[in-house]
């Protein structure tokens, strides 16, 4: 060993003993060095993540249940760690220990790799052990063998946050009323099911829910009017059911929170309460095909967050008020079959974002107003089946624009002007308006009173309109409005 002029030690001036121990030392130094080393480097290596026990045990009595004919236990001994598709782990941020946070079974689409379902797919009682459990969903697993809800659910505590079955048509019976043990809950869908019974006015105490579907099962009686407690409820579907009774009051005065209120395809009946003020916050509202009467409360005007708003195929039996006019963010409007009489307001042109409107089939009299012509977006427009009456108002760029999107069938009054030829092509059945129609039949004409009166010699109308010519209806015309048409066809 070199050294420096220092007096640092030098190996070769030591006696051969001293020369040995010295060396001696240097090696020891340096394994101590190392095995330090080597231990601290395995003591900051990670470990292999390890799942509870208990989870790992409910993990393969689930799969096992759902699908039987798959040997889990060998092929995946440990689901948390191979991380199987619809099965979620999550470390405790203290131990590292695995637990069950997610799972989904059954059939999404073919992209959508998770456990399937067995013809005879079940529930193990020992799911309620998985204390972490955020969300449950089952997909299509219950098609054959009659089922109902387990009990067990129910005792999962406030830990799951969504629960779902969806497309399960032998899962059947009642809505338990332990359901409410579920204070977490923010997310229930029970949709596609054969569930029946009432609704248990118990859903009504989770505090967190936000989005409630029932939908397409067989669920009787009234809707609970403590939904309208809900500050948490944002998005409640209950269409496709036997639900009755009249429209809960408090609900439209109370649920300032929802958005989306579905109750479609139900047999709710009367009047629709004045107190929608309430819902200030409602975007989607569809109550067709129930058993409504009476007029619609002007209430229904101060929702002026409603884009798409469905009341058809109901028995209102009155006018189309005013106050629909006053909805400045409908996209979708559909008052068809409702037996509404009386005429189209002129100012349904307010509703600037409107691209589907629907009257069809209803009795609506008098001429069409041509202000449904400045509706700068709208994409349909449904007049069929009515009493309406006169002269199509509509100037020719905007039939060709609606093609046909445009639906007048069924109005025996209706007619067309010569300038508008091209409405002949898209609805063979209407007819050319007679003369009498285009213009007044006055016993005496009044003399021009203004410059913008019309000369004694001039070819203009009294209405402004040019006047009809032979040409209008030549051939030739024909032949360029066909051609149009076929061209804004294929455009489409």
């Amino acid at each position: 060993m070199a050294g420096t002029k220092g007096g640092t030690l030098k190996l070769e001036r030591l006696n051969p003993i001293h020369r040995t121990c010295a060396v001696m030392c240097i090696i020891g130094m340096s394994c101590s060095i190392w095995s330090v080393t080597v231990v601290t480097s395995q003591l900051m290596a990670p470990a292999s993540p390890t799942t509870n026990p208990v989870d790992l045990q409910v993990l393969h009595e689930m799969m096992y249940a759902m699908y039987y004919e798959y040997d889990w236990a060998t092929q995946v001994p440990d689901p948390c760690v191979s991380s199987p598709q619809g099965i979620i782990c999550e470390a405790d941020p203290v131990t590292g220990v695995l637990f069950v946070t997610q799972m989904q079974f059954g059939f999404i689409s073919p992209i959508a790799n998770i456990i399937p379902c067995s013809a005879n797919a079940s529930i193990p009682a020992s799911i309620a052990n998985l204390t972490r459990l955020t969300s449950l969903a089952f997909y299509s697993c219950f098609t054959n063998q009659t089922t109902t809800l387990p009990p067990e659910l129910f005792l999962l505590g406030p830990s799951l946050r969504l629960l779902s079955f969806t497309q399960n048509p032998a899962l059947s019976g009642p809505l338990p009323a332990g359901i409410a043990h579920l204070t977490g809950l923010q997310r229930m869908v029970l949709s596609q099911n054969s569930l029946h019974g009432t609704i248990p006015s118990e859903l009504t105490t989770l505090p967190s829910l936000a989005q409630l579907d029932l939908s397409h099962n067989q669920f009787s009686g009234a809707i609970p009017p403590t939904f309208g407690a809900m500050d948490s409820l944002i998005n409640l579907d209950l269409r496709y059911n036997a639900l009755d009774g009249e429209f809960p009051v408090s609900l439209a005065q109370e649920a300032h929170n929802l958005q989306r209120l579905a109750l479609s395809h139900n047999n709710l009946s009367g009047a629709l309460p004045d107190t929608f003020t309430g819902l200030q916050s409602l975007t989607f509202l569809d109550l067709s095909s129930n058993e409504l009467t009476g007029a619609l409360p002007p209430s229904l005007g101060t929702l002026t967050h409603l884009e798409d708003l469905f009341l058809n195929n109901n028995r209102f039996n009155s006018a189309i008020p005013e106050s629909i006019t006053e909805l400045k963010s409908l996209v979708r409007l559909d008052l068809s079959s409702c037996a509404f009489d009386g005429l189209i307001p002129s100012s349904l042109n307010h509703l600037e974002s409107l691209r589907f409107f629907s009257v069809s089939n209803n009795r609506l009299s008098g001429p069409i107003p041509s202000s449904l012509a400045s509706l700068p977006v709208l994409f349909t427009l449904n007049l069929d089946g009515n009493e309406l009456t006169g002269p199509v108002p509509f100037p020719a760029s905007f039939v060709q624009k609606m093609g046909r999107n445009l639906q007048l069938k069924e109005n025996a009054g209706l007619c067309y002007s010569p300038q508008l030829v091209i409405i002949k092509l898209l609805l063979p059945g209407l007819k050319q308006c007679p003369e009498s129609v285009l213009v007044p039949v006055t016993t005496t004409a009044p003399p021009p009173t203004s410059k913008d009166s019309p000369s004694p010699g001039s070819s203009q109308l009294p209405n402004g309109a040019p006047p009809a010519h032979p040409s209008d209806s030549s051939p030739a015309r024909i032949f360029v409005a066909a051609s149009i048409l076929c061209f804004l066809s294929m455009s489409t």
